[in-house]
């Protein structure tokens, strides 16, 4: 099994009942791998040629009950360390306290409530995955970030690639803002990374050393310890925050170089643009509000939508928000029968109504030559209209905002020629 496959855990499930096992099993059948015993000595077999990850343990079977299962197997190195769940008809608190004596690490009292064993279970499994990689990473610490380091640096590379290849098209050139955008961000979690890397690789060395020459005490280990638990938090931190915004950035990425066509949630695929967009957008003192309901599913072109989303989130920015420090752009959401009906509201400057009547207009622009191409209103109407069978409108009124309505069908109609007038 290589580092990247996920491991699936198995839990053993010992019991003479065969209905307490089948219960068992219909519980955590979708979750984990399951083996089951229907003894001690079944048990204690079955843990000499396959370790499991966690077992639940009746108390009260005939031969060797749980009390010398549990035993035997805290006796023996090879098992000492796997978690043990006593499941039991005695409810009692001595019973309790002598299962966790032995070193059972929970106690359910039968009958089994599928939710209460469920959730301690996983919490018992996420314990011992976290343990696991703080020993795994105590040992190849150094190895295995540089790892990780480079692959994340390899994806970078990739991005960079990407933003190459899409310079060439005038429809997506604002991915290339967006990479460069989340490259940035990346530099900062990576370095971070790196310096406790090398903090705790330094650390880890001194230790080792100590310990060789016999000069290691226990407040030594235990403030080791203490670097080792931070480092790996912080790591844990960065590099989930690295993962995050390289998964927005993909699917967003993904879905405008490929303009597949797809079923989507429209809140899920707002958002993930508009936290690919993040790192340009808080630069500035502005805020984007959405206001989409959980539930809006569309069988569309999410790349092309996300082209609307950027272009209109960067239109405000750029001329409704200039020289204000109070911007906001709301987008709402709204399912009106087989119509999604999205609306961009700002509170910026507003529109006179000569600009506003040739806003759609290629090359019309108020920042030719500081910024602006005139282009992205033009490729926002076609994208909506031919690309996406919908209709943009605009209202706007100097001193009061602009808004944007852009109404889709729900679900892409053939090729997606637009059934409803472009007004």
């Amino acid at each position: 099994m290589t580092e990247n496959t996920p491991h699936n855990p198995t839990l053993l499930l010992v019991d003479d009942q065969v209905l307490n096992i089948e219960l068992l099993q219909h519980v955590f059948k979708d979750d984990y791998t399951i083996v089951s015993a229907n003894s001690g000595a079944q048990a204690l077999a079955l843990c000499a040629s396959q370790l499991p990850d966690l077992i639940l343990l009746d108390v009260v079977m005939p031969v060797m009950d749980g009390h010398e299962v549990c035993a035997q197997l805290k006796a023996d190195p090879r098992t000492r360390d796997i978690p043990i769940i006593f499941v039991t008809g005695q409810n009692n608190p001595e019973e309790e306290s002598a299962a966790l004596r032995m070193g059972a690490v929970d106690f359910i009292s039968k009958p089994v409530n599928a939710s209460i064993v469920k959730a301690r279970v996983r919490s018992q499994l996420m314990l011992r995955q976290t343990l696991r990689q703080v020993q795994d990473l105590n040992l190849n610490l150094e190895a295995r970030v540089a790892r990780r380091t480079s692959e994340l640096q390899q994806a970078l590379e990739h991005l960079q690639q990407s933003q190459e290849e899409l310079a060439h098209s005038a429809a997506n050139a604002t991915l290339s803002t967006m990479i460069a955008g989340v490259s940035h961000e990346l530099s900062t979690p990576l370095g971070n990374s790196k310096m406790v890397a090398g903090t705790l690789a330094e650390h880890a060395r001194d230790t080792v050393r100590a310990m060789q020459a016999g000069l290691l005490k226990r407040s030594g280990l235990e403030h080791f310890m203490e670097q080792v638990t931070e480092g790996v938090a912080l790591l844990q931190r960065n590099l989930e925050r690295s993962v995050e915004l390289l998964a927005d950035f993909r699917q967003v990425a993904a879905d405008q170089a490929s303009e597949q066509r797809r079923s989507f949630d429209l809140a899920h695929a707002v958002n993930e643009i508009l936290n690919a967009l993040s790192p340009s957008l808080k630069r500035h003192p502005h805020k984007v509000v959405v206001d989409i309901p959980d539930g809006i599913t569309m069988d569309s072109l999410p790349g092309p939508l996300g082209q609307v989303v950027v272009n209109l989130v960067n239109n405000a920015y750029m001329h409704a928000f200039d020289g204000r420090s109070d911007g906001v752009l709301t987008i709402e959401g709204r399912l009106h029968g087989e119509h999604v009906h999205i609306a961009f509201i700002d509170n910026g400057f507003g529109m006179a109504p000569d600009h506003l009547a040739k806003l759609f207009e290629p090359f019309f622009s108020t920042k030719i030559g500081k910024g602006g191409t005139g282009l992205g209103m033009a490729i926002v109407r076609n994208l909506v209209g031919k690309t996406l069978g919908g209709r943009i409108t605009v209202e706007s009124t100097l001193g009061a905002g602009t808004r944007f309505d852009v109404t889709l069908p729900r679900v892409l109609q053939g090729g997606g020629a637009s059934q409803l007038l472009l007004k």
